[in-house]
């Protein structure tokens, strides 16, 4: 790995480091809306099946289509805050770390949540990629709803969901009916730029009831609202994502169905989003004020193309996923702050600034089979098999400057590559058994066995080539369920689950303090989860609650440590989480809904970890121990016009952005904050007209940060809320 004269350089380089097929029926039979103001039910795929929401025994969250167009979310973080449990850091599209129920050690060596585009598994699996903090960004336009399973989904979604999943489930074609959508935004910020949208979708069937096809495309403009202050550029965060969907269907029999789809979206920034702040909570400049040399341009080009086939085989349902995915994304981080003051110092380099660029680049391939029995017996079983192949190269150079931002000639600073392999084999099956009509349990288990293998190449000031290294690991898992449904309209359920990351290689270095070699590998970190929850509903829905409790034992996590200037992997510690979340949603008369999300967590290491400078007891970062949502929509749907009103609040308390004595993340308190959003709209003929204002007391509201650029007493890069937006957006259907 990467040497370096303090924990912080090798930081700064590494960490900054399916299409759904229901099991029912493989004819894809049209799910009711996922819609609170419909009154339809809300149908999820969490266990791999169709099943109404109210009777999945695990904590879910699911956001329709129509839930998000009226949050006006374009993009992952303008919904995430409204999901109890789901946090996040980020510094703008295509730059996100996803935690769940508070699962992450601030900055995770690999990802803790399974991110998935209907049942295809996305990213790498491995530490070496900077997959941790390049979760996807899905445009969210044509989506039928976004799924969130809070807890380890180790049995069915296998490696690094221990904390949960994140599912974006597209709409699907329509074999019967030819239909289109056109939508279009343009929205205004204080202080920042003039942001747009577009996008259109259009559902042929060619042949009727036999084959049809979905195209759609999108673009968005953000105009930014961070500024730079020592380069004088305004809204430096400005960018855009734009991309499309092909989605063919093809139903020769009603036993037969077999789905494909490409999947493409490109996203550019011309700078980070976030704010320098002081360690003290006092900004550089302002609130929304940046203050480095160098611009930061970030690009990523992502595709997907997957095939899902399903075939009745009498009563047992055979679906197979097949997907193959490239991702490459390209960022400048300027490290002055730290590596031009070490350059002055340590090697008597004069330089005023250093940039580092970065390679990310991903190719995986995966294939997923499996069998399912038919619902409704006495005795209900899915099995199958998972492989993936994923081959990883991180690159990354710095390049230095001196006075006059002049490049320094003949100064190597860090010119490295890393080339990784990952593979994984993997078999899963659970079994359910209805003891009664109202009582079932289920029990499940997945054996996974991943081999990795990298090698560094490397030379520069602060870096070293680094051998080959391989290794293997075998992982199982298990999940048990106990649920009684009192009615159609109330399920208690018991679960017990477990979820993992994986293990991998190491580098090899000689501790010069003990004369002793560097473990060659680093073990995989696991978590046992216990939960309880109940889910009722009044039989005319106009009440419903969702109450869930849980504790995780988390164990073994893994940790970057430096030993000799080079930063390896190793395991240490542990963690107990206890919370619970709550959603309760009312409708007291057509055309009103009101719903409530609360969330509490309490995340603290079990023992002290001194690579982490953390103590015993210390809260684990990123995540607030209370936060809560209110929405209220009113509709009158008895008008043509349809006129709808809406508000939505939000609160959250302080959280904190590493460890207390943390030696390469310095610590960094958010405070605690309230947001009000409200919204109109109105049918105005075949058009839909909706005007908003988020954050309309415009709240300097601290949403996360990052400190690795902060060790030497710098400003943390804080994540602001967007100020005070006015919007409009149009839609059409045809």
């Amino acid at each position: 790995m990467m040497t370096s004269i303090t924990t912080v350089k090798s930081r700064l380089f590494l960490a900054s480091n399916a299409v759904a097929l229901s099991t029912i029926s493989p004819a894809y039979a049209q799910q009711a809306p996922a819609d609170d103001t419909d009154h339809g039910e809300i149908i999820v795929t969490a266990q791999k099946r169709e099943e109404r929401l109210i009777e999945a025994p695990q904590s879910i969250s699911a956001l329709s289509s129509a839930a998000l167009s009226r949050l006006a979310a374009k993009q992952f973080v303008d919904f995430a805050n409204t999901v109890p449990g789901l946090q996040y850091t980020s510094q703008g599209a295509g730059t996100s770390q996803v935690s769940i129920r508070g699962i992450t050690s601030g900055a995770d060596v690999s990802s803790t949540v399974g991110i998935y585009v209907d049942e295809v598994p996305y990213g790498s699996s491995s530490a070496f990629a900077n997959g941790a903090r390049r979760a996807l960004d899905v445009g969210l336009f044509d989506i039928d709803r976004v799924e969130v399973l809070r807890g380890p989904q180790g049995t069915l979604y296998g490696a690094s969901s221990m904390g949960g999943v994140l599912k974006y489930v597209m709409a699907k074609p329509s074999l019967t009916e030819f239909e289109g959508k056109v939508q279009a935004g343009v929205s205004t910020t204080r202080q920042g730029g003039t942001s747009y949208d577009g996008s259109a979708v259009v559902n042929a069937p060619l042949v009727t009831d036999k084959v049809a096809v979905r195209a759609s495309g999108y673009y968005s403009r953000d105009g930014g609202y961070f500024d730079n202050v020592a380069t004088g550029e305004k809204d430096v965060d400005r960018g855009k994502v734009y991309g499309g969907r092909v989605d063919v269907l093809l139903a020769p029999s009603d036993d037969l169905s077999v789905r494909l789809t490409g999947f493409a979206q490109n996203i550019r920034r011309q700078g980070g989003s976030y704010a320098n702040i002081g360690l003290d909570g006092v900004p550089v400049a302002g609130y929304l004020d940046q203050a480095h040399p160098l611009a930061e341009p970030f690009r990523s080009n992502f595709r997907l193309a997957s095939a899902t086939i399903g075939y009745d085989l009498g009563g047992v349902t055979l679906t197979s996923v097949t997907s193959y995915q490239s991702n490459d994304t390209y960022a400048t981080t300027d490290g002055s702050a730290v590596y031009a003051t070490y350059l002055q110092v340590l090697a008597n380099i004069p330089a005023q600034a250093v940039a580092i660029d970065e390679l990310a680049r991903t190719r995986k391939f995966t294939q997923e089979v499996r069998l399912a029995s038919p619902t409704g017996q006495s005795v209900e079983w899915l099995v199958g098999g998972f492989y993936t192949h994923e081959k990883s190269l991180l690159r990354q150079v710095a390049d230095t400057f001196g006075a006059g931002l002049v490049p320094l000639p003949g100064v190597n600073a860090v010119t490295a590559a890393i080339d990784s392999t990952y593979e994984e084999y993997a078999f899963f099956g659970d079994l359910t058994w209805h003891l009664t009509d109202k009582f079932d349990v289920t029990g499940g288990l997945r054996y996974a066995h991943n081999n990795q293998k990298f090698t560094q190449d490397a030379s520069g000031i602060f870096v070293v080539s680094a051998p080959g290294s391989k290794s293997q690991e075998g992982v199982v898992t298990y999940l048990a369920n106990a649920r009684y449904r009192f009615s159609r309209n109330a399920t208690a359920y018991a679960r017990f689950a477990t979820g993992y990351r994986p293990g991998g290689p190491n580098y090899r270095v000689i501790d010069p303090a003990t004369g002793n070699p560097s473990s060659p590998t680093f073990d995989s970190d696991s978590l046992n989860s216990y939960e309880l929850g109940i889910k009722a509903e009044t039989s005319d829905r106009t009440f419903a609650i969702d109450l869930s409790g849980y504790f995780i034992d988390w164990k073994d996590i893994q940790l970057l440590n430096p030993v000799a200037g080079v930063t390896n992997y190793t395991n240490g510690g542990g963690a107990h989480v206890k919370g619970a979340e709550l959603v309760m949603t009312a409708r007291p008369e057509p055309g009103f809904v009101a719903t409530g999300s609360f969330a509490y967590n309490d995340g603290y290491l079990t023992q002290a970890v001194p690579v982490l400078g953390a103590r015993k007891g210390e809260r684990l970062p990123n995540t607030p121990h209370f936060t809560a949502t209110i929405n209220l929509d009113y509709s009158v749907n008895s008008s043509a016009a349809k006129p709808s009103f809406g508000a939505t609040v939000r609160f959250a308390t302080d959280s904190t952005a590493s460890f207390d004595a943390s030696p390469s993340l310095r610590q960094y308190h958010l405070p605690d904050y309230a947001t009000v959003d409200l919204r109109a709209g109105l049918s105005l003929g075949p058009v839909d007209a909706q005007v908003y204002a988020q954050n309309l007391f415009d709240t300097h509201a601290q949403l996360t940060a990052q400190t690795i650029l902060s060790q030497l007493g710098g400003p943390a890069q804080v994540l602001m809320l967007r100020p005070r937006t006015f919007g409009l957006r149009l839609s059409s259907h045809f």
